[in-house]
């Protein structure tokens, strides 16, 4: 899943809603215990519904660590009748926040991704078969978070976010060929569950655009529910 927020020319996404089943992550994960290799990893579902609650497409997400850290996670889409419609790729090379990827709608026929390295950024777009490969370049900075690096990097802090430290980021978004300026903070812990919210440092712009929240069970350490903008277009 990666996290898209934007703050202008957003119409042409729809808010989804997020949620995990716990029962089947909770079997999906004793399973792959069985299969542990090499690269330990980890396997979850997540189920996308719109605001009447209809089901607008299922996500299988596969992690894949080495040596204790996250190494690559791939996701794939299928829609309410089971069919395939987008497949997204990541590799962490460069650390948790750091996240090369190649994100595709086979829906929309649309691409987008990113691909770091070790001082600059490279974002790719492409809109339609028909279009043009778009490309820019950005600089690489320690505050920056590319793709499924958001998820990552809210696992490595956890602890900051509930202590009340409100960390600030650039989110690197390849579908807009840009970055913009981000805030990280806690909502509420209740129990073992932390309430996080994602949306725009201006306070401004934030009174008219979407804002991301997230729930995180800080015992086992997982994501439970994520609200917000989806990557996939209707």
């Amino acid at each position: 899943m990666e996290l898209l927020m934007y703050f202008m020319s957003f119409s042409g996404f729809r808010k989804k809603f997020m949620r995990f089943d716990l029962a089947l992550l909770f079997l999906i994960v004793m399973m792959l215990s069985w299969f542990v290799t090499e690269a330990h990893g980890e396997t979850f579902v997540g189920k996308a519904v719109n605001s009447k609650g209809t089901l607008e497409y299922v996500e299988y997400h596969t992690v894949t660590h080495k040596n204790g850290k996250v190494s690559e996670s791939q996701t794939i889409y299928y829609d309410a009748n089971n069919q395939k419609i987008g497949e997204l790729t990541s590799e962490y090379s460069f650390g948790p926040q750091f996240g090369s990827y190649d994100f595709r709608d086979i829906r929309a026929q649309y691409q987008d991704g990113a691909k770091v390295s070790e001082d600059r950024i490279l974002l790719f777009r492409k809109k339609s078969p028909k279009d043009d490969l778009d490309e820019k370049y950005l600089s690489k900075e320690v505050d920056q978070i590319v793709g499924q690096g958001f998820h990552q990097f809210i696992m490595h802090n956890l602890e900051r976010i509930a202590q009340g430290e409100v960390i600030h980021i650039r989110l690197v978004l390849p579908s807009r060929l840009d970055q913009y300026e981000f805030r990280i903070r806690k909502r509420k812990v209740d129990g073992d569950t932390l309430y996080i919210r994602l949306e725009i440092d201006n306070w401004l712009l934030r009174l008219f655009a979407p804002h991301v929240d997230v729930e995180y069970d800080q015992k086992i350490r997982r994501l439970l529910r994520y609200e917000g903008i989806s990557n996939l277009e209707d």
